[in-house]
């Protein structure tokens, strides 16, 4: 088996910006939830995909493929863990979240062994988020500074995937392109003072490059899959505050993500 250097040079842009936007763009407070995009790779119809994994959270993606080339597909996030955060220079935070979602959508393939991409797949469709954490500053672990994030986000979106099938290796590229509009965004400090909230709802759009890579052992696939989230396009939006005078502000941010994940494709006779 033969790999362009083309595969490995994409592997390592994609790398070096995710990295990059990690350690640049971040902020102390998470409003959005990451998710790393369903690549099933269909290749005939009556087939059933299932893929659990480890993205910081725990994510369950289903894809059953139809008659005439369709499919249909549905996904699950949770994160109820908690974990550490450096920011800045000597600052770290305790993260606790309880942030949940959940898609649902409509897809078709393509799949011929002779093309160099072997499965392509185009699909889209809707979703829901609820982001709820709270952080709080290492060392001092004073609850009175608990810093809280809750928001709640409808998503439309479309994606398109390409995976290149060997004997046992998996080869994956996708892009998702996802319009988010919040009705909550909220921030505050224990025991919810000092609050900001928007005014409106507003929308940001994101593009969302990936690379997948599947090892195959029998009938199931180990999977690891790295990528960025970009902010193409965020509404201003008026955030109101009980401390200070309300400023209009954009979000919008440069986030990495990845995932590792157990997968299962089970032909249905």
């Amino acid at each position: 088996m033969r790999i362009k250097p083309s595969i490995f040079l994409i592997a390592l842009i994609i790398l070096f910006v995710a990295l990059c936007a990690k350690t640049s763009f971040s902020q102390t407070k998470d409003y959005y939830m990451l998710k790393a995009l369903p690549i099933p790779a269909h290749t005939q119809a009556k087939q059933m995909f299932t893929s659990v994994g480890y993205d910081g959270g725990i994510d369950i993606n289903l894809s059953y493929s139809l008659p005439r080339d369709m499919f249909v597909f549905a996904t699950g996030n949770i994160n109820p863990f908690s974990s550490e955060r450096k920011e800045g220079v000597g600052a770290r935070y305790k993260i606790f979240k309880n942030d949940y979602g959940a898609t649902l959508g409509l897809g078709g393939f393509r799949y011929s062994k002779y093309n160099f991409i072997s499965s392509f797949e185009y699909s889209g469709g809707i979703g829901l988020s609820k982001i709820d954490s709270y952080w709080r500053y290492v060392p001092a672990m004073l609850e009175s500074h608990d810093q809280f994030t809750n928001a709640f986000y409808q998503t439309a979106f479309v994606q398109v995937n390409g995976t290149k099938i060997f004997s046992k290796i998996h080869l994956g590229a996708a892009t998702r392109l996802a319009v988010n509009r919040y009705g909550t965004l909220e921030y505050f400090m224990r025991p919810k003072a000092y609050v900001t909230s928007n005014s409106h709802s507003f929308a940001t759009i994101a593009l969302e490059p990936a690379l997948s890579f599947s090892y195959l052992v029998a009938t199931f696939r180990a999977n690891f899959q790295l990528g960025v989230s970009i902010p193409i396009y965020t509404q201003g939006v008026t955030m109101a505050s009980t401390l200070v005078t309300s400023e209009v502000g954009s979000y919008g941010e440069f986030y990495f993500f990845w995932r590792i994940a157990i997968q299962h494709l089970k032909n249905k006779d």
